[in-house]
């Protein structure tokens, strides 16, 4: 049984409901990884909110992502950064019609289309810019990179028997 219970050392259930959590997503590009090569946590974030105030301030920010999140994390920015750069690797964003337009009429943002981050440079000093319409890559000057790709449910520790899904959620399969 369970310790300090009078509970079976089994138990069924319907449903059982296991609060993981889950982690953001990050690209692999370079300089942005853990490690001596990389700025993770110094100047390389996924959480504009955690860590924004000392990583963005007075900086040339930018984030990665085009839906709401990377909208809000943008418009958050803005209280701290001189300048925010939304990087959107297509030409239009995902967020709701109201976010969009936020941001869009941000005299602070300014919004990268058909781009994405190649690489960081320096000290998260500078990062390059590739546009995939134009082909043409650009080094601009950076003092922080927040990615805002979304989120991975933290699942991986379950048995095989679990089945698991993209969206967090899980069923058993009997």
């Amino acid at each position: 049984g369970i310790p300090g219970t009078e509970a079976p050392e089994w138990m069924t259930a319907d449903t059982v409901i296991i609060a993981t959590g889950a982690a953001a997503k990050r690209l692999d590009i370079p300089g942005t990884g853990d490690g001596p090569n990389g700025f993770w946590q110094r100047g390389v974030s996924a959480c504009a909110v955690c860590d924004g105030a000392i990583m963005a301030k007075d900086t040339q920010s930018f984030v990665i992502g085009g839906g709401d999140a990377a909208c809000e994390e943008a418009l958050y920015l803005t209280k701290f950064a001189s300048e925010v750069h939304l990087v959107v690797r297509r030409d239009a964003l995902r967020a709701s019609v109201v976010m969009a337009n936020r941001v869009k009429e941000h005299p602070k943002i300014q919004i990268h289309w058909n781009s994405n981050v190649k690489e960081v440079t320096g000290r998260m000093e500078k990062l390059i810019l590739h546009n995939s319409a134009s082909g043409e890559d650009v080094e601009m000057a950076a003092g922080s990179l927040f990615f805002a790709i979304g989120h991975n449910p933290v699942t991986n520790f379950l048995p095989a028997e679990i089945e698991t899904h993209p969206k967090a959620t899980s069923s058993s399969p009997n």
